[in-house]
């Protein structure tokens, strides 16, 4: 699901009316040159091909290839530095956890040989296949969600609602799998550890918008020298299909929200920057556009103190879940990647955020960072 096919692209804008293939891929190679390092699958997402999208767009949007740079320029030594914690979801769990946080809860970790496991309560610590089989066999575990403990992009993630039958797991999307078979693969392909936690569903507000999977709310917050500013808000909704909101097979919407009052004001399509504006999520017959979204005053609140745990951290890009009992907090990314350039379908630097990124750069500055000026 994360592949991209670029001819097929050309060949279909092309064919609608857009840019022809030659003029395309004249465009394609230019911006893949110097400071900009646009990639192709960023030309059709962000529609650069455009008219509307002229040099102070350009001039403003973040590249995939320039977003480590963007975010690491952001960070301040003098401070400490925890990229190590972050990159860890069990550490970081157990660091916002003690400081009294709405987290999600890991109930399972596999932790194959010598690997170091914080101290969280109720936890269970697998170390081998065998172990991760007996654990998702028994129906007192399920539902359940498995993640990666130290991976990103929802490679490797799985919704499981319950046994399929003996010796099988069901998975959200309706396949059914042997259970040996899960665990052996887990166990191989996850050497680093993975998590077991509650399959976690939607506040009610939410769920008929979206289906049986978790639509989470990315926040990115900057540390300024008035403290911790939220800097934007995305949702991001799976796939109709899908286990959850990262790659996956079918359309995947992203929505705009207003910071102040947690209102959705822009829905877009991740992969069809020519279906515009819409205005419903993945019901059909129930407009998405315009809802207020639920616990979004909490949410804000416990990012901003989430951040406060990582000093060093100019930026943060939080996973938050709305769920019927409240905000939690799910993931802190070190290196976010900038949703809010599809949602909001403008470049990341724009006039209304360049301000706040300028007070962070600043801040940065004066604590040994901000050696990159975007």
């Amino acid at each position: 699901a994360g592949t991209y096919d670029v001819g097929a692209q050309m060949q279909a804008l092309a064919a609608e009316g857009g840019p022809s293939f030659l003029r395309q891929a004249a465009s394609l190679f230019a911006l893949s040159l110097g400071r900009r390092k646009v990639r192709p699958e960023e030309y059709y997402t962000y529609a650069l091909w455009r008219e509307d999208r002229g040099r102070a767009f350009l001039r403003d949007f973040i590249s995939n290839r320039r977003m480590r740079e963007f975010n690491a320029s952001l960070q301040m030594p003098d401070r400490g530095i925890a990229t190590a914690v972050l990159n860890d979801k069990l550490a970081t769990e157990a660091l916002l956890t003690g400081r009294g946080l709405p987290h999600t809860r890991t109930q399972a970790v596999f932790a194959p040989g010598a690997a170091r496991v914080p101290k969280l309560p109720g936890l269970t610590v697998l170390q081998d296949a065998e172990a991760i089989a007996a654990y998702l066999a028994e129906a007192a575990h399920l539902p359940v969600f498995g993640k990666p403990r130290a991976d990103s992009f929802a490679r490797g993630a799985a919704a499981i609602p319950g046994l399929a039958g003996p010796g099988a797991l069901r998975f959200l999307s309706g396949e059914a799998v042997p259970v040996r078979g899960l665990a052996e693969e887990i166990a191989r392909d996850w050497a680093s550890g993975y998590l077991f936690q509650p399959f976690y569903r939607l506040a009610p507000e939410l769920g008929p918008h979206v289906g049986g999977a978790m639509a989470s709310v990315r926040i990115v917050t900057l540390a300024t020298e008035a403290g911790i500013e939220p800097w934007y808000g995305v949702i991001r909704l799976p796939a109709a299909t899908a286990m959850h909101d990262g790659d996956a097979d079918g359309e995947r919407i992203w929505g705009l929200i207003d910071l102040a009052t947690g209102e959705l004001v822009r829905l877009r399509s991740l992969r069809n920057p020519k279906a515009g504006d819409l205005t419903h999520g993945n019901n059909p017959d129930l407009p998405l556009l315009g809802l207020r979204l639920p616990h979004w005053a909490q949410a804000i609140e416990i990012t901003r103190a989430g951040h406060e745990s990582f000093p060093g951290h100019g930026i943060i890009g939080w996973d938050v879940f709305l769920t019927p009992e409240g905000a939690l907090l799910n993931e802190a990314n070190v290196t976010p990647g900038h949703v809010y350039q599809v949602a909001a379908q403008r470049p990341l630097l724009n006039p209304d955020l360049r301000p706040a990124y300028a007070r962070a750069l600043a801040f940065a500055r004066k604590h040994g960072g901000g050696k990159s000026r975007f």
